[in-house]
């Protein structure tokens, strides 16, 4: 399977290969079902972008350098998070290293201050993207599709059971 440009809904590119901009949530259960998808995606002939920080970088140091070894299109790119600006401790940059409950709210306006830098790396790639998958606590990134013009898709990474839990009008087929 290749995804090529005239079957990509949004964006088109000049390369004839669709631009995925996958943006997880900085948590382990988050990112690596992301990387994943990120593998899955370049394997079948798309071009890849994982949003990521220099902290989760270095942590999935192994898995980038499996990619470049293969060479699949995937580019991290590593924009700066702003922990201490929101409260947080300098290299706080992953949801297993907030100390204190209290300080997740404080977490998720940090991902939230991601918007204009990833907005502006997203203006400036060629080719753009073709569509942005995020995690669902990424709210934000739907603002940044709309103003690209582009097709933006949410990860969900709760388990088919959490789901059933939490939708009790869906049925199990037996």
């Amino acid at each position: 399977m290749t995804f090529a440009s005239d079957a990509v809904v949004g964006n088109q590119n000049t390369s004839g290969r669709a631009h995925f901009v996958l943006v997880p949530l900085m948590a382990q259960g988050h990112t690596i079902p992301m990387t994943d998808m990120a593998r899955l995606l370049a394997e079948h002939g798309a071009q890849v972008s994982f949003i990521t920080t220099p902290v989760n970088a270095s942590r999935m140091a192994g898995f980038i350098n499996c990619i470049g070894a293969i060479g699949l299109p995937i580019q991290f790119v590593k924009l700066h998070f702003p922990a201490t600006e929101f409260g947080l401790p300098d290299g706080c940059e992953n949801v297993d290293m907030i100390k204190s409950k209290d300080l997740f709210k404080n977490f998720i306006e940090a991902c939230a201050a991601l918007r204009e830098p990833l907005t502006a790396h997203l203006r400036a790639q060629i080719p753009p993207p073709s569509c942005i998958i995020s995690d669902m606590t990424h709210w934000w990134t739907a603002d940044i599709a709309r103003e690209l013009g582009t097709p933006r898709l949410t990860f969900s990474g709760a388990s088919v059971a959490s789901h059933l839990l939490s939708e009790p009008e869906l049925k199990v087929i037996e």
